[in-house]
């Protein structure tokens, strides 16, 4: 008896757990949200906070072998 009532309370916390983190904040309209598929997927945004990187080659690595 007390296995079933014990599973039935891990199975009641994983459900209440499972709803709360489905339950959607109230967003306000007209208003875009900031998500990484936003930032991400725009790309006008994309080119500008491009940045090149320049390799550094260090002298212990290049040369003769």
């Amino acid at each position: 008896m007390k296995k079933i009532v014990f599973s039935l309370f891990i199975v009641l916390i994983l459900v209440i757990l499972a709803v709360a983190g489905c339950n959607q904040s109230a967003e306000v309209p007209g208003e875009e949200t900031s998500t990484c598929v936003i930032c991400h997927s725009d790309k006008d945004m994309l080119k500008q906070t491009a940045s090149v990187v320049e390799e550094k080659v260090s002298e212990e690595t290049s040369g003769e072998g």
